[in-house]
């Protein structure tokens, strides 16, 4: 099949081929098969201070580095869990079933000073003290080492892994997956 040009600062593309503007002012154009087929998955970003916790549902948790074993979170700016980041130096990373509607609901909220999104389901704390949900899969307890703050919509977090444990059983064998 011939590539179609469309202009002179227009791409060159096959004609089944999707792009989408990913930033007009930037005239940035990306195939969205590109965009579909970066990592990212269903977290929640939980953290602590004082007598406060909150929680963010997140898809973006990335491995950033071996040793030390370093993640990146990327989360939206503004949202209630940033000023628990900052005071606690600290988070735990849950990753959650996709089809836990429960967690879903209960942490897609992005109001400020809704009620402890915890209560009424069981937790526990490992390392930092970050909460991690009995129902995760996983978890990875994190100290916060720094933060990324872009000319964008989101802040990337980077959390040292100190723990992270298997919680979801194999249904065929019984051991932690």
């Amino acid at each position: 099949m011939e590539r179609v040009h469309q202009g002179k600062d227009e791409p060159v593309r096959m004609p089944h081929e999707r792009i989408v503007n990913i930033d007009k002012d930037q005239h940035g154009i990306v195939d969205p098969r590109i965009v579909g087929s970066l990592p990212q998955g269903q977290f929640l970003m939980t953290a602590a201070a004082e007598d406060l916790r909150s929680g963010h549902i997140t898809r973006w948790v990335q491995q950033c580095s071996q040793v030390p074993l370093l993640v990146s979170v990327a989360i939206p700016r503004g949202m209630p869990i940033e000023p628990l980041l900052r005071d606690s130096r600290c988070f735990a990373i849950c990753g959650i079933r996709p089809d836990d509607r429960v967690i879903t609901r209960r942490f897609s909220s992005e109001e400020k000073g809704q009620e402890d999104p915890f209560v009424g389901l069981e937790s526990f704390n490992d390392v930092t003290g970050a909460p991690i949900l009995q129902r995760s899969r996983y978890y990875l307890d994190c100290e916060l080492i720094g933060h990324l703050a872009m000319e964008s919509d989101c802040r990337i977090y980077i959390g040292q892994v100190v723990s992270g444990k298997w919680l979801e059983l194999n249904d065929a064998t019984g051991d932690r997956a």
